[in-house]
């Protein structure tokens, strides 16, 4: 029997001394998710994201920077 792997991919500081964090979440069956990680002083919040989710939630990250710039 193998354990789950996280390999860290980033982390971020945010505003308002927040930070954010990724890392490849490889479970035991090889599933691999993304993991994002979001660390607000003492409370933390993870949220796992299929290749689908992560690539929505980038592309409208993207979008919307572009629309700031």
């Amino acid at each position: 029997m193998t354990a789950d792997k996280m390999v860290e991919i980033s982390r971020h500081e945010l505003p308002y001394t927040r930070k954010a964090s990724l890392h490849d979440h490889e479970y035991e069956s090889g599933m691999h998710l993304l993991r994002l990680t979001i660390r607000e002083g003492h409370r933390i919040t993870a949220v796992d994201l299929s290749v689908e989710n992560a690539q929505a939630i980038g592309q409208d990250l993207l979008n919307w920077a572009a629309k700031q710039g």
